[in-house]
């Protein structure tokens, strides 16, 4: 049987390139044959054009944590072929492994969703001493904790439909849409995805001192506050077809 056609959406923005070189060598460090697709969200950087991955440069950025790249990079993926769609933000990393779990998860299970877990990491890549019960139920799934098999690739526009003001809870809302569409999910149960976190709650819960600019809860209530309007509601399923407070608590 022969190797899946795996594709790696990775959004960046004004990550160092040391930083890229990390998440992209974490990729072909899989030994699965993967094509990694970067996709500049209006600043690309020249050095990426000489490394082996697809460069997608988009002219201008869009302030939505990433979802313009991501959704393009996916539906260009899905258009060439692939078997399989997997994404991986900037800061983050794969394990050693994980395209292979995930993979062997879908060929288990058949699922369209496969996810991951995560370990947790600081800026200088120490790992917290943290888990996060709401993935572990998959109540959240990380976005760069997902591979889509074809037979899921509708849930791609969802990236791209989503209004802008969700885009901090964009995760969480992406996987309202994956339950809309009653696509099975299935998890791993393994912590392949290092997630570098800036949010402060994770240091707390570790007892490690909270770095400076650490994110706070409260930059997503303008997010939360939007959903719990008539008018957020409207242009939820207006724009994506379901309302995520039907099918995810945030």
């Amino acid at each position: 049987m022969p190797e899946p056609r795996i594709a790696v959406i990775t959004p960046y923005y004004r990550e160092p390139l040391a930083m890229l070189e990390r998440c992209h060598r974490s990729v072909i460090a899989q030994g699965l044959p993967v094509d990694h697709l970067m996709v500049a969200d209006g600043h690309a950087l020249d050095a990426i054009d000489g490394w082996p991955v697809g460069h997608v440069k988009l002219p201008r950025s869009h302030g939505d944590n990433g979802n313009t790249p991501r959704g393009l990079g996916g539906l260009l993926a899905a258009s060439e072929g692939h078997d399989f769609i997997a994404f991986l933000d900037a800061d983050n990393w794969y394990h050693e492994g994980h395209l292979r779990s995930l993979v062997a998860l879908w060929e288990q299970t058949r699922s369209p969703v496969c996810v991951s877990l995560r370990t947790f990491h600081d800026a200088t890549g120490a790992q917290l001493p943290i888990r996060e019960p709401d993935e572990e139920a998959l109540r959240h799934v990380d976005t760069s904790c997902l591979l889509i098999h074809r037979s899921g690739f509708e849930s791609l526009p969802v990236w791209l439909s989503m209004p802008k003001i969700l885009s901090p809870i964009c995760d969480r809302v992406f996987l309202a849409g994956l339950l809309h569409r009653k696509l099975a999910i299935s998890l791993t149960g393994q912590r392949t995805l290092a997630f570098q976190t800036q949010y402060r709650q994770h240091f707390l819960s570790a007892g490690w001192p909270v770095p400076e600019g650490a994110k706070d809860a409260g930059e997503l209530t303008p997010a939360l506050d939007f959903l719990a309007t008539g008018d957020g509601v409207t242009q939820c399923v207006s724009a994506m077809g379901f309302w995520p407070l039907s099918y995810v608590t945030i």
